[in-house]
């Protein structure tokens, strides 16, 4: 429990722009492997509520923090945004606010994504599509040519 306030301090604190090496010293000894396995299970519920777009990120999310060479920080970041993204009550909860508070779950995801795109290797977009067409079906993409 710990471990995942500070995930979320350290995103809140990346993205107000403020220092975060102190929290970051303070995961020295968390087992990432044990962490992701916990997100792969969240990840599995919240989809189902989520939908094929909202899952995309968080399994690009997902797989960069598993095969990805992230950064202490950048996996703080993902833990931070998975975490976010996922939990109904928020700073803006979604049920109260209705598309606000999908906007702000929005703009983290966005924000986390552009920390790590560089690490979204091509074999992780394929996993990430394998991943979405064994959970939701193949998606069909019609060439519309006039």
């Amino acid at each position: 429990m710990i471990m995942i306030t500070i995930c979320l301090l350290i995103l809140a604190f990346w993205f107000l722009g403020k220092p975060v090496g102190k929290l970051v010293n303070k995961l020295g000894d968390v087992d990432w492997n044990k962490l992701t396995h916990t997100a792969w299970e969240n990840i599995v519920k919240y989809s189902r509520k989520a939908g094929r777009q909202a899952t995309r990120m968080a399994l690009y999310f997902y797989y960069t923090m598993t095969d990805g060479e992230l950064t202490t920080v950048e996996k703080a970041l993902v833990c931070g945004g998975i975490i976010y993204v996922m939990v109904p009550n928020d700073l803006l909860p979604r049920k109260v606010l209705g598309l606000l508070g999908v906007a702000d779950d929005a703009a983290i995801a966005a924000f986390v994504y552009n920390k790590i795109k560089n690490n979204i290797t091509p074999d992780i977009e394929v996993r990430v599509g394998e991943t979405l067409d064994r959970w939701f079906g193949y998606e069909i993409i019609s060439d519309v040519t006039a």
